[in-house]
């Protein structure tokens, strides 16, 4: 078990997302006292947004005792499926995810965002104290011996630390590079460089259940993950550039999905057929947004996830590569106040700039696989078309395994939580330790 840590470091959390509540599970774990700020009143949102969880995630899920909570809850992916969105053509289909499944021990699974909050949220101890919703940061103060959050109800938290992993348009993030030594401070890295449309929708009988479908074409992706009663769909589009966040009400929403309702995103099935089984409660239209921070932390504030780098849902990558960075910053961590119960704000940066480091290569690497693969896919450029169109349908399965595997090998884990993992074939590179 891990080894007991002084209660008098506190860490604020802020961010009640996938990443925020699971770094909450990784601190609890480590004994060490934490707070987490949920701007929203509610912990249930996104139920139409879509997450897939890749092995190395689904690992550390079951390290911290969620995963057999959230396994019920499962698509389980075993194939996917390309077509184009001009005539439902499929142009490849292989058992891509369950090779994966057989290599790592875990499946590709499927899930809304939303239940995976709900797990995370329901399994985390003493969450009735610990989870403080309708807390909107307003300023950050940082002290010589802690932090000081001020809320815009006027209450304030007081902490050793702030973690912020409040997503894209994080107000932490941009509280902390005002105050770095920027000439003008960046406070707004972040892009908009897509739009989307997502949802959940009842099972329809054109689809195999277990089946990735991938439908492109010009200026157009969409993406549907099919189980045995229900499914999520997510559909991209370029837009121009902007760094502006935008809200968009039903009609918009609405308006958008009549434009789309012409596309096949499957075989033999166009958008409308559905949108008229999708639940419009769980319907939404979303800029999609881009962007990699060069820093990460200042002082005793880091942030993680989203708020530091983001690129569109194409990859399914963004929740796996914020709690794969939640895990490396909780072992960084871990390790410091083994040595020094009460680091300095000069250790602490040390730790932050450790966990960056460490963290450095993968993300920055998936940050540019994202922002290729995107393009690629909606025949942004006639190289994209030529790559996606004539070189992908080639590409076997054995080829895309061998690229995907040496990312999941790599998955983080909790140095300090004890877990005895299952038999792999293909062997991790971060061991545990063993119960």
């Amino acid at each position: 078990m891990s080894k007991p840590l002084p209660t008098k470091f506190r860490v604020i959390i802020v961010g009640a997302g996938p990443v925020g509540l699971y770094l909450a599970h990784a601190l609890s774990k480590a004994n060490i006292d934490f707070v987490v700020l949920e701007q929203y009143d509610s912990m249930l949102r996104f139920q139409g947004a879509g997450v897939l969880l890749y092995p190395q995630t689904l690992r550390l899920l079951d390290q911290i005792g969620v995963y057999e909570k959230a396994e019920q809850s499962f698509i389980r992916n075993h194939t996917q499926t390309d077509l184009l969105t001009s005539n439902g053509r499929v142009i490849k289909s292989t058992p891509l995810w369950s090779r994966l499944a057989e290599q790592h021990a875990y499946p590709m699974a499927g899930l809304s965002r939303g239940q995976l909050i709900f797990f995370l949220h329901q399994s985390l101890p003493e969450k009735e104290t610990r989870v403080k919703t309708g807390a909107t940061v307003l300023d950050i103060e940082t002290q010589e011996k802690g932090v000081k959050v001020h809320l815009t109800d006027g209450n304030v938290e007081e902490g050793s630390i702030i973690i912020g992993v409040d997503g894209v348009h994080s107000k932490t993030r941009q509280i902390m590079q005002r105050k770095l030594a920027q000439t003008p401070p960046d406070t707004s890295p972040m892009t908009a460089t897509y739009q989307g449309l997502y949802g959940c929708f009842h099972s329809y009988s054109h689809f195999e259940p277990g089946t990735f479908y991938q439908s492109r074409g010009t200026g157009i992706l969409s993406q549907l993950m099919v189980g045995e009663d229900s499914g999520h769909f997510a559909i991209l589009r370029p837009i121009p550039p902007t760094a502006e966040s935008k809200r968009y009400t039903k009609e918009d929403r609405n308006r958008l999905a009549e434009e789309l309702a012409s596309i096949m995103v499957g075989p033999n099935t166009r958008f409308q057929d559905i949108w008229e089984v999708t639940e419009k409660e769980t319907a939404a239209m979303v800029d999609q947004e881009e962007g990699y921070c060069d820093k990460w932390y200042h002082e005793r504030a880091v942030l993680a996830g989203d708020a530091v780098h983001k690129s569109t849902s194409a990859t399914g990558l963004g929740v796996n590569s914020g709690i794969n960075s939640a895990a490396v910053l909780a072992n960084e961590l871990y390790r410091t106040l083994l040595s020094d119960p009460n680091p300095t704000a000069s250790a602490l940066e040390d730790t932050f700039a450790q966990y960056q480091k460490i963290r450095t290569p993968e993300t920055s690497r998936l940050h540019t696989i994202g922002r290729r693969q995107i393009r690629n896919t909606t025949w942004e450029t006639w190289t994209g078309w030529l790559w996606d169109r004539f070189v992908n349908p080639w590409i076997g399965v054995d080829t895309v395994l061998s690229i995907i595997e040496k990312l999941i090998k790599r998955g983080q884990i909790l140095e300090y939580v004890p877990f005895n993992d299952r038999e792999v074939q293909v062997p991790w590179i971060h061991k545990p330790t063993s119960s």
